[in-house]
């Protein structure tokens, strides 16, 4: 009963996340192109994303908090209710800066959404199975994608980027609902005081878990790269707001089953080598951005770098998941989703402008070495590994198909 308890609330946790990947992984793509409106030249669009992930960090690292304060299901209301009016306010927006503080504040509420749906995945999964959960949580980015990029693209060419947000709007709140009549029982009340970390332990402090942190981070930084300067280079070519967001589209339709495979090979043959490939597959897709000019080669570039961020996502949470005991979850586990912040906070800031003085060829260059970098890192994980790191690895390694 407690089994099927676990996997109905798992289920809501799925349907609910995907909101906000359909929503942020439908505007992201064409965020440049909106903030290109009120004359925002490439350095100030990557101060503006700079900006969003700065407020998505602080999500992260506030959700344990507010999770303390209001209750996991409280949290997820109250981050679900206020995305709607930022939303429709964002189509009605007069002057640049009213954009960056609506898309600031959406961006933290979504990321807290999406944390505690990580943290709560954790909780609610086991050992031998969290890569397949993971993996069907992360599921909806690339899901998010295809549909978000599809109808954002449509509403843009046909009725105009107000009406677009007007939609977007009232969609989200499904999410408050699902909060209210979906989110039921003890495993969605008020977290438990944390328990001491004992030194070296595999809780978050040890050596294994910050190897862990260093490689996301990396990895997370070319991607993001990717991300923005994917946009910056297709307005070069003058590819249409429609175009851009194509490469949302497509990208997450050949992601969804590719991210369903590893999340169900990486519980039987390791999470460490999909690591590697998922880092392998980032660096891929920044090279191909150098040398693009067509719009399939975009397309392309686009799904190597959401199957390499769906799967770093998935299999690095499930990672860490084995290493972590419960208590140490649900402040542990969000510091490695604060890496993609982290490592997005300085790519953006720093990425228009490198575009603009050394040229967009520099800047892939730069975070292919990162990506590559980071796989090359993460060989050294074996070396590293503690007793209960290798208990954990062993019983995964084990579980029957």
């Amino acid at each position: 009963m407690r089994k099927l308890i676990a996997n109905k609330l798992l289920l809501y946790l799925f349907f609910s996340s995907a909101l906000v990947p359909f929503v942020g992984m439908g505007l992201l793509p064409i965020l440049p192109l909106y903030a290109a409106q009120f004359g925002a030249t490439p350095t100030v669009v990557g101060v503006y994303y700079a900006l969003m992930y700065l407020a998505s960090l602080m999500g992260v690292l506030l959700t344990d908090w507010l999770a303390r304060w209001l209750t996991y299901k409280g949290a997820f209301i109250v981050a679900g209710t206020l995305g709607i009016p930022l939303l429709v306010l964002m189509g009605q927006v007069t002057t640049f800066s009213h954009l960056v503080l609506l898309t600031a504040a959406l961006w933290f509420f979504g990321t807290v959404v999406m944390t505690l749906v990580s943290v709560l995945t954790g909780l609610l999964t086991a050992n031998g199975n969290r890569g397949r959960w993971f993996s069907l949580m992360v599921l909806v980015y690339p899901l998010g994608a295809l549909l978000g990029g599809t109808a954002v693209g449509q509403l843009i060419e046909r009725h105009g980027y107000p009406l677009m947000f007007a939609v977007l709007g009232a969609t989200w709140i499904i999410l408050p609902a699902v909060g209210l009549f979906g989110l039921k029982g003890k495993q969605v009340s008020r977290p438990a005081p944390a328990a001491p970390e004992r030194k070296g332990a595999t809780t978050g402090s040890g050596q294994t878990f910050y190897l862990l942190l260093l490689t996301s981070l990396l990895s997370g930084a070319a991607v993001n790269v990717g991300r923005l300067g994917m946009p910056l280079s297709m307005q070069v070519f003058d590819f249409s707001a429609g175009a851009v967001a194509s490469t949302a589209t497509v990208s997450g339709l050949v992601t969804i089953p590719v991210v369903l495979l590893i999340g169900a090979l990486s519980d039987r043959l390791g999470h460490k080598r999909f690591l590697m490939l998922a880092y392998s597959l980032a660096a891929g897709g920044v090279v191909l951005l150098a040398i693009a000019s067509e719009l399939w080669h975009f397309w392309l570039a686009a799904t190597l770098l959401l199957v390499s961020s769906s799967v770093k996502g998935a299999v690095a949470s499930a990672f860490a998941a084995d290493l972590l005991t419960p208590a140490a979850l649900t402040h542990s586990l969000p510091r490695l989703n604060a890496m993609d912040s982290v490592a997005s906070i300085v790519i953006f800031a720093g990425t228009g402008y490198v575009v603009e003085t050394l040229g967009a060829l520099a800047l892939y260059g730069l975070a292919a070495v990162l990506a590559i970098g980071a796989a090359l890192q993460l060989r050294q994980l074996q070396s590293h590994q503690t007793p209960a790191l290798r208990a954990a690895t062993a019983r995964i390694q084990c579980v029957p198909c």
